[in-house]
């Protein structure tokens, strides 16, 4: 068999092969290899009779292989790793057979290790990024090493090259798209998805006569635009009663309680039907409700009730219900919910509805805004749309729903699936793969982008029913994301890296198209129910349906992907890890 050379960019996590005879390497476009680099053209690797060896351009100084600084030609010997930090740029290099070749898959090059020779012992696990930003303040014998690469590892002394390459601001890591959604000094309804100046939001009247809005109707109170106010600059209504609630002046729908004064994350949830949607939300917000105020004394509460109304009935029926009839209910009456007609472009449209909750540390203001992107109920999972066109708008961040029960991939390797999924549609199969195709290109569309850069909208892969196929993990059980009081960042990025390891195996696509839309990219194991379910049958219809044996749910790490979020966006909730 003939050896072929593999090229792994350890700053985009691009793996490329070749087996041609000249292959160039650079940011250029007519390279064999493209990678982030500051040359268009670094240098050439040449396979001729069995050997590979590697030319430098002659506009390039130097560069670095394995620690070592080279200025000549290296021979690039088979099936061994070289580590290269070349123009700034920093890639692994590999020439050998297809038996022989490493694990690529199971490469993470945003969760790197440092070594500490004065303590004899690695530190806790860290992005690429804050890696880059730290290499100066360690000595250049240092090593560094991220998951996957195993006993191998670059010196920082090579990597500062890199940080200063990165710095210029010529080119970025793992980040190349600005996908945010708040404009200066405005804010983006969560409603209807259109951004205002805080100063244009109307005020909602008060007083009994002063019923009836020229959008939502006769039965909601009037919305105006607020010119008087008393002495103490409380806005009052045209009866001369005091104001407290604003609304958008598009839609005409109620803001958030302090919506100017709130870092607002919204997070579309994206799956096809069955996949678990309804109950991950119902899951992480009760769970949310009651792990924030315990773990970090920082209280989950719920901004805006009435709207909220549809959620919080589903979980007190899934959590508290005695029967599995009264479980399957919630789910049934908060699937009627999730969607509401909005003013939008001179026409009412029906989008996907806010779930907005608010978290608070000291004078730090937070909401948690959850979207439910499922389509219309009904739709068989192989042949619907998987979202609507508005799930992606005006968003912060993608939780992406995996449903391993409908991959042929997992069902033939998991012990007694047919027990373990009973009322589940178990002959139902669909490609998931497909969503993350479908949200590439709605992405790429609305925020104008060219094919092959990423954006840096952070993508949680959230891999459902965990109780049904855990046993693919192995006997380890996943490491504690909390512990005294402290959110244990480095046990989420191990957790990915594992989770990763196996989808890779199993549904390499899914890992693929992810990494393809954005470079912040985490995965999850999660389970709603916490056991695998009990069918029932549903004697009004005859059909069969699942539900926990004591119809009550027990969640199982759902609210990981949350945390992962927050501490993505910087907020400083939680105390340094």
């Amino acid at each position: 068999m003939k050896n072929q050379l593999y090229i792994y960019d350890c700053l985009t996590g691009k793996l490329r092969v070749s087996d041609g005879d000249f292959m160039a390497i650079g940011s250029g476009k007519q390279n064999t290899f493209r990678i982030k680099t500051k040359a268009e053209i670094s240098g050439v690797f040449a396979q001729r009779n069995g050997v590979c060896r590697f030319f430098l351009h002659n506009k390039v100084a130097r560069y670095s292989i394995n620690g070592n600084d080279m200025a000549e030609t290296a021979h690039i010997k088979p099936n061994r790793i070289y580590l290269f930090v070349l123009s700034g740029g920093c890639f692994i290099a590999w020439f050998g057979d297809e038996e022989s070749r490493p694990n690529f898959g199971a490469f993470d090059s945003n969760c790197w290790y440092v070594y500490h020779p004065e303590k004899d012992e690695w530190s806790d696990a860290i992005e690429l990024s804050q890696l880059l930003k730290t290499c100066r303040t360690y000595d250049d014998c240092v090593l560094a090493t991220f998951q996957g690469l195993e006993h191998n590892a670059y010196r920082l002394g090579d990597l500062r090259e890199v940080a200063d390459f990165i710095n210029t601001g010529n080119e970025l890591a793992h980040t190349s798209y600005k996908v945010k959604n708040n404009v200066k000094d405005g804010f983006c309804c969560p409603s209807c998805r259109e951004c205002f100046v805080p100063r244009e939001a109307l005020a909602i009247a008060v007083h009994p006569q002063l019923m009836g809005d020229s959008i939502l109707g006769e039965n909601a109170m009037k919305r105006f635009i607020p010119a008087n106010k008393n002495t103490k600059g409380q806005v009052m209504d045209d009866m001369g009663a005091i104001c407290s609630e604003f609304a958008c002046p598009v839609c005409h729908h109620k803001l958030p309680p302090f919506f100017e004064q709130t870092q607002h994350h919204r997070i579309a949830i994206i799956g096809v039907p069955s996949s678990g949607k309804a109950y991950y939300l119902a899951s992480v917000v009760h769970q949310m409700e009651r792990e924030m105020p315990r773990d970090f004394n920082i209280p989950f509460r719920d901004a805006d009730p009435e709207n909220n109304a549809a959620l919080n009935n589903m979980r007190i029926r899934v959590f508290y219900s005695s029967t599995a009839e009264e479980f399957r209910e919630g789910r049934d009456y908060l699937h009627g919910q999730l969607r509401r007609s909005v003013w939008r472009n001179n026409v009412y449209e029906k989008i996907s509805n806010p779930f907005i909750f608010t978290l608070n540390k000291q004078s730090s203001a937070h909401s948690l805004i959850f979207y439910d992107g499922a389509c219309e109920c009904g739709n068989h999972p192989a042949t619907s749309t998987p979202f609507d066109n508005d799930s992606l708008r005006g968003v912060d961040a993608l939780f992406c729903l995996f449903d391993p029960c409908l991959e042929p991939a997992f069902r033939d390797i998991i012990t007694g699936f047919n027990s373990l999924v009973a009322g589940a549609p178990s002959k139902a199969v669909c490609r998931q793969s497909l969503i993350l195709s479908d949200i590439d290109i709605k992405l790429r569309q609305m925020y104008n982008m060219p094919p092959g850069e990423k954006m840096d909208i952070p993508i949680a892969v959230v891999v459902s029913k965990w109780d049904i196929w855990k046993e693919l993990l192995g006997p380890e059980p996943l490491l504690p994301t909390v512990r005294n009081g402290r959110l244990k960042y480095d046990n989420i990025l191990a957790n990915s890296a594992r989770i990763r390891d196996l989808l890779f195996h199993l549904v390499p696509e899914i890992c693929t198209n992810a990494e393809a839309i954005s470079n912040k990219v985490c995965y999850f194991a999660v389970s709603s129910y916490g056991e695998a379910p009990e069918a029932y049958l549903d004697e009004l219809t005859g059909d069969m349906f699942a539900a926990p044996e004591d119809g009550k749910l027990t969640p199982f790490h759902v609210t990981d992907p949350a945390l992962w979020l927050l501490q993505q966006e910087e907020c400083g909730l939680f105390p340094d890890v």
